[in-house]
């Protein structure tokens, strides 16, 4: 099929990307539409960034709630021809009740069990221990209702700091969103883990294991793998840990294989991302999660040639692409405002770094502006307006705090 004729083919097909607050939410949108779908943006903030992209052809408010989600759903898609629903995290978990009814519109796989395993971190532990999957999983605790409380001597020989997390899928109430508690020490966390064991069925607890960030990222739909990538962090928000804010593309044959053989034993067709920490000292890597939503660097993949919003829609419209796609593993991207401006703040307000370590971050933000050769993810081709946009929020926001 001719591009034209492709072009033509997907303006015919309206997509809703959701929450379009998110910066992962806003990569969508501009990858879906730059290639020429319909997009249809929502969320439950009127003034959501991704709503001034010019490939943005309609905002929608987002209800809150689930109890009038089906209504708003069910008028979009009769009105406005909705097709494919890309949905984040949140908005699942609140389509929940109703996923029998609109589960032909989203790019997840058909089992209602296994999407919702996959926004648990708990869950894939789980599973990646029951197939013998377990060799690159960090020290860890996997508690239940019926599990004891841990003592300090097995929670200590987990390795500090350690790492509670939850997830919003075994939130009592049905409300709680999703969280990661660091503790320094192991009676932080004796004192976190009964109120957050009232709070979630299930929680999981991480010991510590050096290294640096990096993502693993895998396309798939009806068996086909449609494309991969991954990148190295370079700064963390804030920069003890946390999301990426400096990236670069980057690419070890090793992780990629583990996360093709987690990927096939979660037997998931979607995107999936496989966050891991690398050592450089001695090659050895750990998995600390799985995300089966777009994820936050979403433009770095684009930046680079992996374009995965479109390569997903494509395929689950029955047009995949010939062969998988590769990348440019010399692609860097930061997110300039918020992320790297809160990446620099972390650094100046931490009495802990000398002060050499809190003032080269200063240079080096602005360094890294002048080089040409370091994108920055709302500088994208035919729609720079939101980059302007981000930084007065971002810097109004420094000066109300």
């Amino acid at each position: 099929m001719a591009d034209d004729s492709l072009a033509s083919w997907r303006a015919g097909r309206t997509v809703l990307v959701t929450d379009a607050q998110a910066i992962g939410s806003v990569a969508v949108i501009r990858s879906l539409g730059r290639a020429g779908y319909r997009v249809l943006a929502s969320s439950p903030q009127p003034t959501a960034l991704g709503f001034y992209s010019r490939f943005c052809a309609g905002r929608r408010e987002q209800p809150r709630e689930t109890a009038a989600l089906d209504a708003w759903l069910g008028e979009l898609i009769e009105t406005e021809g909705v097709a494919l629903i890309i949905p984040s995290e949140g908005f699942l978990l609140a389509l929940r009740p109703l996923f029998a009814k609109y589960r032909h519109l989203l790019p997840v796989p058909d089992n209602e069990r296994l999407v919702f395993a996959g926004l648990s971190k708990c869950d894939l532990f789980r599973l990646c221990v029951e197939k013998g999957l377990s060799d690159a999983l960090p020290p860890h605790l996997l508690l239940d209702d019926a599990s004891a409380a841990p003592g300090e001597a097995e929670l200590a020989a987990l390795g500090l700091p350690l790492f509670i997390k939850v997830d919003a899928v075994y939130a009592r109430a049905g409300e709680g969103g999703g969280a990661v508690q660091r503790c320094d020490s192991v009676a932080a966390a004796l004192e976190r883990l009964p109120r957050l064991r009232q709070a979630y069925r299930q929680v999981l607890i991480q010991g510590y294991v050096p290294g640096v960030g990096i993502g693993a990222f895998l396309a798939r739909w009806s068996g086909r793998d449609l494309t991969e990538f991954m990148h190295r962090r370079l700064h963390e928000v804030p920069h003890t840990g946390g999301a990426s804010s400096y990236r670069r593309a980057w690419r070890d044959e090793r992780i990629l294989a583990d996360a093709r053989s987690r990927m096939a034993c979660l037997s998931w067709q979607g995107v999936g991302m496989f966050e891991y920490r690398w050592n450089p000292a001695d090659g050895r890597f750990y998995l600390l999660e799985f995300n089966s939503r777009f994820w936050g660097s979403l433009h770095l993949a684009l930046f680079a040639g992996a374009d995965f919003p479109r390569l997903l829609a494509d395929a689950f419209f029955g047009r995949p692409a010939a062969v998988p796609t590769g990348y440019d593993a010399g692609t860097h991207a930061r997110q300039t405002f918020p992320g790297e401006l809160s990446y620099l703040l972390s650094c100046l307000r931490d009495p802990a770094l000398p002060w050499r370590r809190r003032l080269w971050p200063l240079l080096e933000f602005v360094l890294l502006g002048l080089n040409p050769r370091i994108r920055s993810d709302l500088l994208f081709p035919g729609d720079r307006g939101l980059y302007p946009r981000a930084m007065v929020r971002a810097l109004l926001n420094l000066l109300r705090r």
